[in-house]
């Protein structure tokens, strides 16, 4: 379980960053880590209620931050020093809105939010979402090369706006387990990376490029694993999804071809050759790019570490 109401740090934006490009904006609250996170939970709303109305957000935001407060978390409260325990679950907001549902003057506000609230605290997706934070990989210890491993195999029959929900949901868990101490090498591996974008929902996206941008301050790298660069490069969330292509040291271009092909030439300016390369298409021969420097290269794994893998990727 990942509480999504476990306030955790963020990664901030960089100082240079255009005003229209930044993910997180001082509201009068301070830069503190609950009001970056209040920016979090919004996003974290935006992708599991598509539909949500501003002020359907509004009154949330209100019921948030009160919730919060009975919790004795403020503005003003050392996050750190808090347990996985010491937060709110989506049932004590479930019961909040209710209560308030009685208690304030525009009851038809808070009755609709509850309809809202009622799968992630205490229907369908309640599982998912409602508890306390119970991951543990000892992030911060001395661990000599652990590997933990966040199976999302399950989540593949749910719909898409569970699937991106949970996704930015486990994004900033991650980020959290980097940015936790920094000297402590962690390399973060997003497999599937397109399933974290949403064109309707693009700070999502520029929450992942955020954590690209500040890794390397916290001793952490990150690396996103996806099937076609034309996921990235939609005009509404171009901007963001092209510093993922760009930012990265490596890269490893395996056979394409059609759309995202033109559409990777293009965007790394490759050679007739290079083209050529990846129009083939042969198994195990890839375009690495380190830096300026471009060169075929040919992955040979032996038998130990194909046994590694298993066999749920089939041959």
């Amino acid at each position: 379980m990942i509480n999504p109401l476990q306030v955790r740090p963020s990664p901030r934006d960089d100082e240079q960053e255009k005003e229209a490009d930044r993910l997180y904006r001082d509201e009068g609250y301070g830069m503190n880590d609950l009001a970056l996170h209040m920016k979090n939970l919004e996003i974290f709303f935006n992708l599991y209620i598509p539909s949500i109305t501003d002020m359907q957000r509004a009154v949330l935001k209100k019921c948030l931050i009160e919730l919060y407060k009975n919790f004795g978390i403020t503005w003003d409260t050392n996050i750190s020093l808090l347990e996985p325990e010491d937060f709110p679950v989506f049932s004590d907001l479930y019961q909040l809105v209710r209560t308030k549902e009685d208690q304030e003057t525009d009851r038809q506000a808070y009755a609709d939010l509850a309809l809202l609230l009622y799968d992630i605290a205490e229907g369908a997706d309640s599982f998912i979402w409602n508890g306390k934070s119970s991951v543990k990989t000892g992030a911060g210890e001395s661990r000599g090369g652990s590997i933990t491993v966040l199976d999302t195999n399950a989540l593949q029959e749910t719909s898409d706006h569970i699937k991106r929900t949970q996704y930015f949901n486990i994004l900033t868990w991650c980020w959290e387990q980097m940015s936790h101490n920094r000297q402590e090498r962690v390399l973060l591996i997003c497999d599937e990376a397109y399933l974290m974008i949403d064109q309707k929902v693009p700070q999502s996206l520029v929450y992942l490029r955020n954590v690209m941008k500040r890794a390397r301050k916290y001793e952490g790298a990150l690396a996103i694993i996806s099937h076609s660069i034309a996921d990235f490069l939609s005009e509404s969330i171009k901007q963001y999804g092209q510093a993922l292509l760009d930012i990265p040291c490596y890269k490893v271009l395996m056979g394409t071809d059609g759309k995202n092909l033109k559409e990777t030439a293009e965007l790394y300016d490759l050679t007739e050759a290079e083209q050529e390369l990846l129009l083939a298409r042969k198994r195990g021969h890839a375009l690495f790019m380190v830096g300026a420097k471009r060169l075929h290269v040919s992955f040979e794994i032996p038998e130990y570490k194909m046994l590694y893998m298993g066999r749920a990727g089939g041959r």
